[in-house]
């Protein structure tokens, strides 16, 4: 997924979710060590991950998103819940996602 296509995509999600226009945005950029794990606590919100990595393993109540795991037959771009991002790099690598955040 790419900025572009999020931009077009969230209005329409949210409207399926219940949400409407009842939303903030936020562009997050992460940068994390190498073979660093970050966690996020997004239960009341989603991330959509806007740029390909294939250093990184990301899992969350949504579902799990690694390019480079040979048994996954699906990646996911949207994520909510406890979100791990895993660095698999031994250096620094960057990882950015629309944070939606509903107003109720």
């Amino acid at each position: 997924m790419n900025i572009a296509l999020a931009i077009e995509y969230i209005p329409r999600r949210m409207k399926d979710l219940g949400v409407g226009d009842n939303y903030y945005l936020r562009f997050r950029h992460f940068v994390l060590e190498g073979n660093q794990t970050l966690e996020l606590d997004a239960h009341n919100q989603f991330f959509l991950l806007i740029d390909d990595n294939s250093d990184l393993s990301i899992s969350s109540d949504f579902g799990f998103y690694d390019i480079t795991y040979p048994n996954s037959n699906e990646q996911t771009y949207e994520h909510q819940g406890l979100i791990t991002i895993t660095n698999y790099s031994s250096t620094l690598n960057h990882v950015r996602f629309i944070q939606i955040i509903p107003k109720n």
